[in-house]
């Protein structure tokens, strides 16, 4: 078992390596106290969403029953998001600026979400089989909205937290 999980490593292609490191980076930055930028929030979920909609369109084979799953399940994912960030996410007003207190929540949610697609496409690397059987389109389709949606949350809740600053100091 130590030689495969040693194995799966080294097949993993250099370019899923360089991706983990830009997402950690990027993940303690937007973790850290600092000003918040909506447009920047849109990044990360960006990559996510390329990632999973690649190996949707060009290698599954339901690909209706893929981006039915995926659209569904964003909007269970932007609720559980919306309710993190609501709970441990803290904004505030610096002079003219909306700040966000410092949160690791970003940093651990772009980290779950690289480990499950992670996991997900060494499955499909150890059993290509995979890409026929609807239950894991659908299932990988899903988990895939949903991680979108958790991000989709947190910027969600940002926009609220930002526009409630805004109006309570006008």
């Amino acid at each position: 078992m130590y030689n495969n999980i040693i194995e799966i490593f080294l097949r993993t292609p250099l370019w899923v390596w360089i991706l983990l490191f830009i997402l950690i980076k990027r993940g303690i930055a937007i973790s850290q106290e600092r000003p918040i930028h909506l447009s920047k929030m849109f990044l990360v979920p960006f990559i996510f969403m390329i990632w999973g909609f690649e190996k949707m369109i060009t290698q599954f084979s339901y690909l209706e029953l893929c981006l039915t799953s995926y659209f569904l399940s964003i909007l269970p994912g932007t609720l559980i998001g919306y309710l993190l960030y609501k709970k441990y996410q803290i904004f505030y007003k610096q002079e003219l600026v909306i700040m966000r207190k410092k949160c690791y929540l970003p940093l651990i949610i772009i980290l779950i979400n690289f480990m499950v697609k992670y996991v997900l496409n060494v499955t499909l690397g150890i059993s290509p089989s995979f890409y026929n059987d609807i239950s894991f389109n659908i299932i990988y389709s899903g988990i895939s909205g949903l991680s979108i949606g958790l991000f989709f949350g947190g910027i969600l809740y940002t926009y609220y937290a930002q526009k409630e600053i805004n109006f309570a100091s006008a």
